[in-house]
């Protein structure tokens, strides 16, 4: 059987296409999660920025007690400042899971999306291929199958 050089050569370019095109979408993916780790991190060092100012407020604001007067004032408010100390931390955890979270999701949506273009790409690539294979040296190939065996057998 003769081959058509213009026959595969337009069978193969749009497998080259489509396989150019799986490449560029796994940059684009690529560049999108970067964009979404950068863009994560950057709010929480925001936030660790925020947390680190809150600290060395707080830290500043203290002082040594001069005297007993001083020091009983202290202990008897340092409930306040514990309870305004515990909101402050569990405000900040919490603004670091709910940015934790929304990178997580935006990377398991894109993922999820990449890897269906991917599957979908990657069979349609398969089924070109297929088409390329002659039909006669399928049949060949199934025929001589028995042939096989029979020898194997004896």
């Amino acid at each position: 059987m003769r081959y058509d050089l213009e026959e595969t050569t337009m069978t193969n370019y749009p497998s080259m296409q489509q396989l150019a095109d799986t490449t560029n979408s796994g940059l684009r993916t690529f560049q999108s999660l970067a964009e979404i780790m950068l863009s994560a991190s950057e709010q929480l060092t925001a936030l660790n920025i925020d947390a680190a100012r809150s600290f060395c407020a707080f830290a500043a604001s203290q002082t040594l007690p001069v005297n007993a007067e001083e020091l009983r004032e202290r202990v008897t408010g340092k409930g306040n400042t514990q309870n305004q100390g515990f909101e402050q931390t569990s405000e900040y955890l919490r603004n670091v899971n709910e940015v934790c979270l929304r990178a997580q999701a935006e990377v398991a949506e894109i993922s999820t999306r990449h890897l269906n273009e991917l599957s979908s790409s990657m069979s349609s690539l398969f089924g070109e291929v297929a088409k390329m294979t002659p039909a006669s040296a399928l049949a060949k190939l199934s025929a001589a199958a028995p042939v096989q065996e029979k020898r194997k057998a004896a």
